[in-house]
């Protein structure tokens, strides 16, 4: 089964916040949520925290309606260029703090069958 993450992070005079959105195999939308953060966070680390947060309401979804982690594929979607080259591989992770929360994203990830990155336009991020 797969089923499909959108996460974002953003940071303005307002205040700074993440969210996510999951959604089924059939397109519909499962959940979706916004946080705020503290403002001393930056965009990069508000992404990752977008992210790592879509992907625990993610397992605790799975968990509390029985489905079998280790059958379900992730798509992963972020209009954040530097956090999904990281991920991938393709960009060094040189900061300290986003390397932490790279390890994090990873180590969540080892519940699910298997995980694929998908950057996309910014108006194209269904998580605002």
């Amino acid at each position: 089964m797969k089923f499909k993450l959108f996460f974002d992070g953003n940071k303005t005079t307002k205040g700074t916040s993440c969210s996510y959105v999951l959604f089924s195999q059939q397109e519909e939308r499962i959940f979706e949520e916004t946080l705020i953060l503290p403002q001393e966070i930056t965009v990069p680390q508000a992404e990752y925290q977008g992210l790592i947060e879509g992907i625990n309401k993610t397992i605790e979804y799975f968990n509390k309606n029985n489905f079998n982690i280790k059958e379900i594929e992730l798509e992963i979607f972020g209009d954040s260029q530097l956090v999904i080259k990281q991920l991938k591989g393709d960009y060094e992770c040189k900061d300290p703090q986003l390397r932490t929360l790279r390890s994090k994203v990873r180590n969540l990830l080892t519940n699910f069958l298997s995980a694929g990155f998908y950057w996309i336009p910014r108006e194209k991020n269904l998580a605002r």
